[in-house]
């Protein structure tokens, strides 16, 4: 069925969602422009349902651009501009503690509606209304289940420490914050995950809810984005996954994110997208194109996102635009652009070039490095990522032109204001190697970064061990990759020359190998490669040419680096020295995505087992944040006075939670 977005999201019905807390200063109290549902209404029919999580939607509209801001504003890759709105301004310079609930970026009770209204929707869907032998609410049941968890996972990360609510709110007793307990982002993931286990057996099988396609139209009669509903719902091995891995439990985790990418229905390779010098002179970039682009651009599909409005009319509009991009509407001037520290990441990467002779095709693979000094633009040095996603250029002006205007703009192709992505492809691998690495196997999670994983890959002993591969056995993934999966596939026999298939005892048709026919139908067995050469590669060819063939991007570099014998170093050394790649890759891969601070507060609460113990393990976190503005190509760690200050209220005593990296929950 064919539904407007605005008619659905937009409409507030009343079996949407629920009237909560009175108390206005009380933080659990939700908006009662969203909370219209009655105390003993009951969810039990389809229409009902529909619209409950199609409102549930709508609330997360609230927080989708948040969401990013947050993620990238105390983050290591972004600056602000002399544009930036004051907002802005107070979270990038880290007074988070001071924050009044007037700033647009901080209103803990949008996370606790979304919550509010989900919790509400599981407590009273009826789950044991059956229809043609099928649970009727199943989908939509997992679904909500899984919003909740993604929201819980963003106030933490946000917010430090949250009350954890499991039954809906209907009374202004109910949102006394002393009856529910305050806990990290660790203790909520652990209680979000026993939830999700519970039931794991008929999660994994349900599918998400099918509400055909939402939007194509807007109240002012223009065209919008149409929406495929099944993009706008979180595959549940995925935060089943981020569950595990927050709650550092790594051999689940990567089980969850293995499940998802080898799904033997729905495999999802890591593809070859790549951006690539023409050349080994590294004077012009591959004329065939960017095949990068277009799988993090505007138009690219991910997994699943947040879909927004197309114009004010009908609801929340992004405003990521306006920050990242020179728009009309900002007059040109964009609010951020990319940070010393992302510009010199970039910078300091080696490209390793692949030659392939045009002649005869074959891979000739000289090795060769570009060298750092020899263009005049940082972001031709090094990988290409960032060059592709940002561009800053002038802009044509003339006499007409007013003198408010700026004389440059910059596109962020990243930015799709009709769909703020939760997930793609590559953020999953990246958190399969980050659990993998965790889970003791650094060899197997590098080789998500250098080599892609495939047949070839899991099987050599220079890449993986043999000790990790018994490893990844007790863990069930080391037939993840495998190579061949088989599929039955039909033919009509009218298309084909029966008499020549009869005189034959073999033969192809569409490099597929016929095993039977009969007078309708020829029935094959075609070979079905998931995951081989063709197919996948290490992430860091995205941007840096042939990462499997650089010899200078190994453990044992970094290690040294850290300053460790290669001979002596331990299971942990290994972890840690991957880590360090690991968050490099994510700031090169996922930059202005939202996802940075997450991925630096994780990998420090990771490190700070290997410390003794604590919440984090600060330091990690907090000499990148400090570095933002001053790191230089030869020295990442570099600090101003402003980073040295900011330095010691992030490091804070070193391991504890520390409130400097959080929001402070307040409605005043």
């Amino acid at each position: 069925m064919i539904m407007k977005l605005k008619s659905i999201i937009t409409t507030v019905l009343a079996s949407l969602v629920i009237l909560a807390a009175t108390s206005c200063s009380d933080l659990l109290k939700v908006d009662s422009k969203i909370a219209l549902f009655a105390d003993d209404n009951k969810l039990d029919n389809p229409t009902d349902t529909v619209y409950s999580v199609l409102g549930i939607i709508k609330g997360l509209q609230k927080i989708a651009d948040r969401t990013v801001i947050l993620g990238e504003a105390r983050g290591d890759l972004l600056k602000i501009t002399d544009h930036a709105n004051k907002d802005l301004v107070e979270l990038y310079n880290y007074d988070l503690q001071n924050l009044k609930s007037s700033n647009r970026y901080n209103n803990v009770a949008d996370y606790y509606a979304v919550i509010n209204n989900c919790n509400y929707y599981l407590n009273r869907v009826d789950t044991t209304l059956v229809k043609d032998n099928k649970n009727v609410f199943t989908r939509e049941y997992i679904s909500v289940l899984c919003y909740r968890a993604w929201t819980y996972l963003q106030l933490a990360q946000v917010y430090g420490e949250v009350y954890y609510v499991d039954k809906p709110i209907l009374s202004g007793d109910d949102a006394n914050k002393d009856k529910w307990p305050l806990l990290n982002i660790k203790e909520v993931a652990q209680c979000l995950l026993v939830e999700f286990e519970e039931q794991e057996e008929r999660f994994i099988k349900a599918g998400f809810p099918d509400y055909g396609k939402l939007g194509g139209e807007t109240g002012s009669t223009e065209q919008s984005t149409q929406h495929t509903s099944a993009n706008l719902f979180i595959p549940v091995r995925i935060i089943m996954g981020d569950l595990a891995l927050w709650a550092e439990q790594y051999d689940k985790a990567a089980k969850y994110y293995r499940d998802y990418l080898a799904n033997i229905d729905d495999a999802h390779a890591v593809g070859t997208g790549s951006i690539l010098w023409f050349g080994y002179d590294f004077l012009v970039l591959d004329p065939q194109g960017d095949t990068y682009a277009s799988t993090v651009g505007e138009k690219a599909e991910p997994i699943c996102y947040i879909p927004m409005e197309a114009d004010e009319y009908d609801g929340i509009v992004s405003d990521l635009p306006n920050i990242f991009n020179s728009t009309e509407d900002n007059d040109y001037w964009n609010q951020v652009t990319r940070s010393k520290a992302i510009t010199n990441l970039s910078a300091r990467q080696n490209y390793c070039f692949h030659y392939i002779n045009p002649q005869n095709m074959s891979n000739i693979r000289p090795y060769y490095m570009a060298d750092k000094t020899a263009k005049d633009n940082d972001l031709l040095k090094g990988d290409l990522r960032l060059q592709s996603i940002l561009s800053v250029k002038p802009r044509k002006i003339d006499e007409f032109t007013s003198s408010k205007l700026n004389t440059s703009e910059q596109k962020l192709i990243k930015i799709n204001s009709e769909k703020i992505c939760l997930y793609r492809n590559d953020v999953v691998y990246l958190r399969l190697a980050e659990a993998l690495n965790r889970a003791g196997l650094p060899g197997m999670a590098f080789a998500v970064l250098k080599n892609g994983l495939c047949e070839d890959v899991m099987m050599d002993n220079s890449i993986i061990s043999q000790e990790e591969r018994l490893r990844a056995a007790s863990m069930g993934i080391d037939t993840v990759w495998d190579y061949e999966q088989f599929r039955i596939v039909e033919y009509e026999i009218e298309s084909f020359n029966e008499t020549s298939l009869v005189s034959s005892a073999t033969r192809t048709i569409d490099d597929v190998q016929i095993t039977k026919y009969n007078t309708k139908f020829i029935t094959a067995m075609a070979s079905d490669p998931s995951y081989q050469a063709g197919n996948t590669m290490g992430l860091h060819s995205r941007g840096c040419g042939d990462a499997s063939i650089d010899t200078t991007y190994t453990i044992a570099r970094k290690l040294r680096e850290m300053g460790k014998n290669v001979a002596a170093a331990t299971l942990t050394d290994s972890i840690r020295a991957v880590e360090e790649y690991l968050i490099d890759e994510m700031a090169l891969e996922t930059c202005y995505e939202g996802y940075r601070f997450g991925d630096l507060m994780r990998i420090a609460m990771h490190r700070a087992a290997d410390g003794g113990g604590g919440f984090a393990e600060n330091d990690f976190l907090a000499k990148r944040v400090a570095s933002r503005a001053s790191a230089t190509i030869d020295d990442p760690w570099a600090r101003d006075a402003d980073g040295d200050a900011l330095y010691q209220s992030l490091y804070g005593d070193g391991h504890s939670l520390n409130p400097n990296w959080f929001l402070k929950q307040t409605n005043e």
